[in-house]
């Protein structure tokens, strides 16, 4: 089922959870509902779009990248688009492009070796610096609003952005076997890096 069919689509047609959508006014009154000295309340998933304003492009823009590089290898004339990139993947080559997850089929095509993964995401983020979002949320885990944040981004900006504005330290769990040695009732930040990290070989980007 799709989230349009369960909280309604942008044709204004209601879904059944419809009721259940809430606004940013909301959510901010929810966070805010807590008493000074309890524990936060929620936990934060941060995706690729936080890294934008820091100069580190979204998966989409890689894909696309990648979708038309690789086209141009293959056919040898350049794509009009990266849409046309995909179609022909997914009709001459279903064996190892998957319709359903452009961006681990092309990255793990563009770049055979986890070693190449991993030095590519290096460059892609080498020399970038928290941007000024980073620091309200910083400020948010040091009032104890939030405390263990979630992230898909292989960048190490969250972690420097504790560095560069508050005095905290987090725990950054940047590998599987990492995350058994964190204790949740840890008063410290927590920063669980859900793909993986660009210093480890086996970031989960791939198929």
């Amino acid at each position: 089922m799709k989230a349009e069919d369960i909280f309604g689509n942008k044709d204004g047609q209601t879904g059944e959870l419809a009721h259940k959508l809430r606004t940013v006014t909301d959510l901010i009154r929810h966070i805010k509902t807590k008493e000074e000295s309890s524990p936060a309340n929620y936990s934060i998933f941060l995706g690729a779009g936080a890294s934008v304003t820091s100069g580190i492009r979204t998966a989409g823009q890689l894909t696309d990248g990648w979708a038309n590089e690789l086209y141009e290898l293959f056919k040898r004339v350049k794509s009009q688009d990266a849409n046309q990139a995909k179609g022909y993947f997914e009709k001459e080559h279903p064996s190892w492009y998957n319709a359903d997850n452009p961006y681990s089929s092309l990255f793990e095509k563009k770049f055979d070796l986890p070693t190449q993964r991993r030095r590519f995401v290096e460059q892609e983020v080498d020399g970038k610096l928290p941007s000024i979002g980073y620091s309200y949320l910083v400020s948010l885990v040091d009032y104890n609003y939030f405390n263990t944040i979630f992230t898909t981004n292989f960048d190490d900006l969250i972690n420097e952005a504790f560095y560069v504005f508050s005095n905290k330290r987090p725990i950054v769990c940047a590998h599987d076997s990492s995350i058994r040695s964190v204790s949740i009732t840890s008063k410290r930040p927590k920063i669980v890096k859900l793909h993986g990290d660009y210093l480890f070989d086996d970031i989960k980007s791939t198929l």
